[in-house]
């Protein structure tokens, strides 16, 4: 075993060519809609799981409300 050895592989080891490129189609963007900001929380409130409250009875919720 050589001690004084670089242990990283040399540069043009680590080069690839390209072989394929992926082209993505860029479409007029959705128009931005203005939310409330009371509307906005009373959505997050019913997304996401209150602080107190247990995950059971969160997906219980949700599932009750087909979300």
């Amino acid at each position: 075993m050589k001690v004084d050895t670089d242990p990283l592989p040399t540069a043009d080891a680590t080069y690839v060519e390209v072989y394929d490129c992926n082209m993505v189609n860029v479409v007029d963007l959705a128009p931005v809609k203005a939310v409330p900001e009371k509307e906005y929380e009373k959505k997050v409130r019913d997304v996401y799981p209150n602080a107190e409250e247990e995950l059971v009875d969160f997906l219980n919720r949700c599932k009750l409300n087909n979300s």
